[in-house]
């Protein structure tokens, strides 16, 4: 093996992906903080007991 070769093996690592959980936790909170501000713009958008009974 070249040592050039040797070099990027060496830098590359074992090929796994070492920790990582920052990454998993990080998309959990973002995923469920937006799918918690899109439900509360529901709720807040909703229509009222105010604009149902003008339109009777």
């Amino acid at each position: 093996m070249s040592p050039l070769m040797h070099t990027l093996l060496a830098q590359v690592g074992a090929g796994r992906i070492q920790g990582g959980w920052e990454y998993i936790w990080a998309a959990y909170v973002i995923a469920w903080t937006s799918i918690s501000l899109y439900a509360l713009s529901l709720w807040l958008r909703r229509p009222g007991k105010a604009a149902n009974e003008t339109k009777e």
